[in-house]
């Protein structure tokens, strides 16, 4: 019964009531081209994590079937 409180996400097991943020790199047509686990406390340090990570790509994070944000490319990165 235990085993089903867990779930696995890209190999790493979460208990059912710990964070499990995951964060999609999209296209401009906003479709996924990568996926990215990240451990986090919370919504807030997840976002301060992606906004490092991000280059030229619009970033959504989502806590399992939880929306959380999504992270849009800033305009003068846009253009290089």
């Amino acid at each position: 019964m235990a085993e089903l409180q867990n779930a696995s996400t890209f190999g790493y097991i979460f208990s059912h009531n710990e964070l499990a943020y995951r964060a999609y790199l999209l296209d401009d047509g906003n479709k996924i081209v990568w996926a990215e686990l990240i451990l986090a406390h919370d919504d807030e340090d997840v976002v301060t994590f992606a906004r490092r990570m991000m280059e030229n790509h619009a970033i959504e994070l989502w806590d399992r079937a939880r929306f959380v944000t999504r992270l849009d490319v800033p305009k003068t990165r846009q253009a290089a």
